[in-house]
């Protein structure tokens, strides 16, 4: 039931989309064409042949971001790429000149903190009463949290608006240099313990991801761009992994550095004859936080049932006016029902997710592939317990897009694209584990 009406969402929101124009391919931008006959096919570019579910299509619409191509800089970029000699490529990057979101949040934040802690202070002067058994002193790191939050996002705009940043590849380094107001500061990392260059979810706004260009290394890694343009860091992305490549130019279309999906370049080689990659289990946290999900859903039934005050629950009643006292109840307790009706809900699905989390972590789940077939398969204790195969030559991809964020991170979805068809590996897999998990596939492939 709850699958169906997910689905329903879905199909209601591709079809207002494709009517507006906002159904786009998730890798070069190309809007839709005519949709699959069935809900379940995948739906293929015609501008660079990706092949994908509907699902992916949709969410990848309300994405900021695209994905570039090294040597198509955006039109009207005001990134200057400059080359010295035969190793060195420098990209200055210009502060973006605009406050943003986090000026209006900052000013509207610090206004009502102000006007709070002046009506505190007001009445501690001039002997007033402050209401509470508490120490007055408390009032001052209660009120400097909301201050400290108001400034930090303050300096957060100011560094939106005039942050410049200039990028490095020389020799065997990678040094970001950033400028501000004349002061500077630098971090580098080894380009040989580079593994990999993508756009990351740097934070949420309006429950919408924000993603920033990230450089991951052995020995740490380099984050920024979260205020650029969503076609500049799409270029920026594909840039440095063309650099990286030792200026070998990547495959355009489907198998390049992918923003959405939030990979690494692929690294082409020979597909493996026989692989076996295992596919992640749930973390510890991830039954914990299903568990106190489950936990508060049923605490909030409980107050809906026995604390929130309203008529008692009537008895049952026998003959034909059964029904209507129930009616007259519900209607009596509108906000009892409703509170209750929405906790059960909540606390359904915490348990759903407490006993799939659980019964997934005691499995070992597999993508095998040999020289005819390529299979999905389920195993416990050295026994097989489910095992979906599909020709070789039929899996065209292995996908992953943007399902949630859990403890501020990413979550995604997983994907095998089978024909005109994709198979599910994951609905809720940790962001950085599924991008790893797909490019160990792909290179086994050969994709």
């Amino acid at each position: 039931m709850f699958k169906k009406m997910v689905e329903a969402l879905e199909k209601a929101n591709v079809r207002a989309k494709l009517k507006n124009g906002g159904l786009r391919c998730p890798d070069c931008a190309a809007p839709a064409g005519d949709l699959p006959t069935n809900w379940d096919e995948v739906m293929v570019c015609k501008s660079c042949g990706t092949r994908t579910s509907l699902g992916e299509w949709a969410r990848s619409s309300d994405a900021e971001h695209r994905v570039g191509f090294a040597d198509k800089p955006p039109v009207g970029t005001k990134i200057r790429r400059e080359t010295i000699g035969d190793n060195q490529v420098i990209w200055h990057i210009p502060a973006v000149g605009k406050f943003g979101f986090f000026l209006f949040f900052s000013v509207l934040w610090l206004s009502i903190t102000g006007l709070v802690s002046a009506g505190f202070l007001f009445t501690y002067i001039t002997g007033g009463k402050i209401e509470g058994d508490g120490p007055k002193w408390l009032m001052i790191p209660f009120f400097g949290l909301f201050w400290a939050v108001g400034l930090g996002t303050l300096y957060a705009a100011f560094r939106q608006k005039y942050l410049k940043h200039t990028v490095t590849f020389g020799g065997d380094r990678i040094t970001l240099r950033k400028d501000m107001f004349g002061r500077t500061s630098e971090k580098s990392l080894a380009k040989s313990s580079v593994s990999s260059v993508l756009q990351k979810e740097f934070y949420q706004q309006n429950y919408k991801p924000i993603y920033g260009i990230e450089i991951r290394g052995s020995d740490g890694k380099l984050r920024f761009g979260s205020a650029l343009s969503g076609e500049d860091k799409a270029w920026l992305v594909a840039d440095f992994n063309q650099v990286l490549a030792g200026g070998k130019k990547l495959e355009s279309g489907p198998k390049t550095a992918d923003a959405t999906r939030g990979l690494a370049p692929i690294n082409l080689g020979v597909p493996k004859s026989v692989f076996s990659i295992p596919i992640p289990k749930p973390s510890a946290s991830s039954v914990v936080g299903s568990l106190i999900f489950a936990v508060i859903g049923i605490a909030f039934v409980y107050l809906g049932i026995f604390v929130i005050e309203g008529d008692s629950i009537p008895k049952e009643q026998q003959g034909k006016h059964g029904a209507f006292e129930w009616f007259f109840f519900l209607m009596a307790n509108g906000f009892r029902t409703v509170w209750t009706l929405f906790s059960s809900v909540f606390a359904v699905i915490g348990i759903g997710m407490t006993y799939s989390t659980i019964r997934t972590m005691g499995k070992d789940r597999r993508i095998e592939g040999n020289e005819e077939e390529v299979s999905i398969r389920t195993y416990r204790k050295g026994l097989t317990l489910e095992n979906r195969s599909f020709p070789r030559n039929s899996v065209h991809d292995i996908r992953a897009t943007h399902s949630g964020s859990s403890n501020g991170k990413a979550m995604k979805r997983v994907e095998l694209v089978v024909g005109n068809k994709t198979e599910k590996i994951a609905n809720w897999m940790d962001g950085d584990m599924a991008d790893q998990l797909i490019e160990k596939v792909r290179t086994e492939l050969g994709k």
